[in-house]
């Protein structure tokens, strides 16, 4: 916006003053026209031995002046309509910026001439195209980042339910198992499925954190990094290594880390190769808590499509911690790190 404590020539006194220009040049004009065609008439009459009465001389004067008015008032309204034609340009100007932002074509910018009610009402019109096109980008913005979170948690809800699914069948099918072992795994649907309930609570909550506070978070971690083992257990040789990972406090979103956790999971299971072991490190930093995990790849990864809604929804838990995600691959090993500073 501009300077509202800058003084400003208001649009009435432009126009009065172009009038006072237009004027004062038809006020000179008509003073040279009539003195000079009193002057021609006078010669005409003197080399002609013409003699005219004062009455003549009248009429002649009242032609003088009728015509000479006649031509300096066309001057008048020519040179006033030249000088008027930046102004009305300018309108118009602004009369095409209003409409197109009355269509909702915002990022229009119009150009600040003069310093007058026309350039205040060229700096708001400005303003409103800047603020309509800044809330335009944040729809934008909003929209996406919902999409994309509805992507994700979708991505994080069939990874439980591929879960349950897998253990109900392997129950299902009748395998000689020892009660401990069916309870085990009944236990495992029963806790993938309060995960599923959890996220279909999170979507009807409009991504709503629950942090808790952890005295000795070193026993979630160990919980987490051992159902992450079980998971993997029938066909991977997992390696934790929770010896950097003394006892701390901090609050954290318990859902949230079984995302994380769930994640590492699926991509294991979808692209590692299931001859080579699974590193799973966690450590804590001054910079925070570190978690990484390193695999293999499989020789069918290249056949897989990846949507990396996996990496991207773990990239945005680890923003509500100020962390980050550090991702490294090749054409042999993956590896991810994933750092959680504010808890």
């Amino acid at each position: 916006m501009t300077d509202r404590k800058k003084p400003k020539r208001r649009f009435a006194y432009e126009i009065l003053g172009l009038i006072g220009i237009s004027a004062l040049f038809a006020g000179i004009l008509f003073l040279i026209l009539s003195w000079t065609a009193a002057t021609i008439a006078e010669s005409y009459c003197f080399y002609n031995d013409v003699v005219m009465t004062e009455f003549d001389w009248l009429e002649v004067d009242r032609w003088i002046f009728s015509l000479s008015g006649i031509l300096c008032a066309g001057c008048f309204s020519l040179l006033f309509l030249s000088l008027l034609s930046d102004r009305m340009a300018y309108i118009r100007t602004l009369t095409q910026g209003i409409d197109t932002l009355r269509l909702g074509q915002a990022g229009n910018i119009l150009p600040l001439e003069g310093r007058n009610e026309l350039t205040q009402l060229a700096d708001a019109i400005n303003y409103m195209s800047a603020t309509q096109q800044q809330l335009r980008e944040k729809e934008q913005t909003l929209a996406r980042e919902k999409e994309q979170f509805l992507r994700a948690l979708s991505h994080d809800i069939r990874t439980p339910l591929t879960s349950i699914l897998a253990y109900s069948e392997f129950l299902a099918e009748g395998n000689s198992l020892s009660p401990a072992e069916q309870k085990q795994h009944l236990q495992t649907i029963r806790r993938k499925a309060e995960q599923i309930r959890d996220l279909t609570a999170l979507l009807l909550d409009g991504n709503k954190r629950n942090p808790e506070h952890f005295d000795d978070a070193h026993l979630l971690m160990e919980q987490l990094a051992a159902e992450l083992e079980e998971e993997l257990e029938e066909a991977f040789t997992v390696h934790t290594d929770l010896s950097g990972c003394p006892s701390f406090s901090g609050a954290f979103d318990v859902q949230e880390l079984h995302r994380i956790f769930d994640n590492l999971s699926s991509n294991v299971q979808k692209y590692a190769d299931p001859q080579q072991p699974v590193d799973l490190s966690i450590w804590t930093t001054p910079a925070g808590l570190c978690i990484r995990q390193t695999n293999h790849i499989s020789a069918e990864a290249g056949q897989k499509d990846s949507s990396k809604l996996g990496i991207n929804s773990i990239r945005r838990i680890a923003q509500n911690y100020g962390g980050k995600v550090d991702v490294l691959q090749n054409t042999e090993q993956f590896s991810i790190c994933i750092t959680l500073s504010d808890f």
